[in-house]
């Protein structure tokens, strides 16, 4: 669903107040974080609270959030510090695991957030609710500003500089490609619940909670962006250009390298999951989606390609196809008693 990205002063507020939450990861963020904490402290709607989780940071993170905590008073709850890193995965499982706010604002620590991020996101939040229920898992994402590491303006809009189709949020489309960036997102709470707790192989959280709202219930987004993404060369993903590998590289990765190989046994290990936890609840079309990738591996290598391409699992464009077709045809059949 395509929320327009004007009515940013929509947003409505009900009798009960609805609680909303900001859950922030941190590791070693000393260099970005007190940019990010003003950006959120200078919200048009300041009705929020905010959750931090911390993965054994090494530098003045922790200095950092006490000096924020003391200068707003009642604002900041941290979790305690994990002892050993658990990676960005399991630190957001984490954060959800400890909230209980209506909506969950997932959060970076090294972007800044355009003022109304809060209010236009929760706006498009209210207009999903209204046509699917607050009871139906829900999640509502934005577009993002791309940015050099001085907020240097590299692209106007993420979903153009990294070839992103936000309209293909089915479920069948996120089995092979995710469309929804993390730190640009909300979730409700009936999204928080079911998601939980995100698999260790999941291709990333933002990816799994993508994939369980589109399973379960559904995805808008904001087509205007609604944050500034800091790309600095330590981001657990960022935003890539599609043309910016050359042709050699891309088919060295396809013909001698295994790496393509490897993502796609990780995205069927995901279907596999997806299955497991949802199969019930999934729609016949999805369901049959889902389980030739999960199972991809098992079949002879000549009918891989054919089964992906008839469940709509092909990708976008015709050198992407290519390069799936020779990744999955390659590959040995996996024995049964793998």
């Amino acid at each position: 669903m395509h929320i327009p990205g004007s009515e940013k002063g929509s947003a409505r507020k009900s009798i009960s107040s609805p609680s909303i939450e900001i859950a922030l990861a941190t590791c070693d963020s000393e260099l970005y974080l007190g940019e990010l904490l003003d950006s959120l402290f200078s919200q048009t709607r300041q009705d929020f609270t905010i959750l931090i989780a911390d993965d054994a940071s090494q530098d003045r993170t922790a200095a950092i959030l006490k000096s924020y905590a003391r200068r707003f008073p009642g604002r900041i709850t941290q979790l305690p510090q994990n002892p050993v890193r658990l990676g960005v995965i399991a630190n957001f499982d984490r954060l959800l695991a400890h909230s209980e706010a209506d909506y969950v604002f997932l959060c970076d620590h090294d972007d800044v957030w355009l003022p109304d991020k809060i209010e236009r996101t929760l706006a498009a939040m209210h207009a999903l609710e209204a046509g699917c229920g607050p009871e139906t898992p829900l999640l509502v994402h934005s577009d993002l500003i791309v940015t050099d590491p001085r907020l240097n303006v590299i692209g106007s809009s993420f979903f153009d500089y990294s070839g992103i189709d936000p309209r293909r949020n089915s479920p069948v489309h996120l089995l092979l490609a995710n469309v929804v960036t993390g730190c640009a997102s909300v979730i409700n709470k009936s999204l928080c619940a079911l998601a939980r707790p995100i698999p260790a192989a999941a291709m990333m959280y933002d990816h799994w909670l993508a994939l369980v709202a589109a399973t379960t219930g559904s995805i808008a987004y904001v087509d205007a962006p609604t944050i500034l993404y800091r790309q600095h060369g330590g981001n657990a993903i960022g935003a890539k250009r599609p043309r910016a590998v050359s042709f050699v590289q891309r088919a060295y990765g396809t013909l001698v390298s295994r790496e393509r190989e490897r993502l796609l046994r990780r995205y069927s290990a995901q279907a596999a999951i997806l299955l497991a936890r949802f199969g019930d609840r999934m729609r016949a079309a999805d369901r049959e989606a889902a389980t030739v990738l999960a199972r991809l591996w098992e079949m002879p290598r000549l009918s891989r390609y054919d089964a992906l391409r008839r469940h709509g699992l092909g990708l976008h464009g015709l050198a992407r196809n290519i390069a799936l077709f020779i990744v999955v045809t390659r590959a040995a059949r996996r024995r049964s008693t793998e």
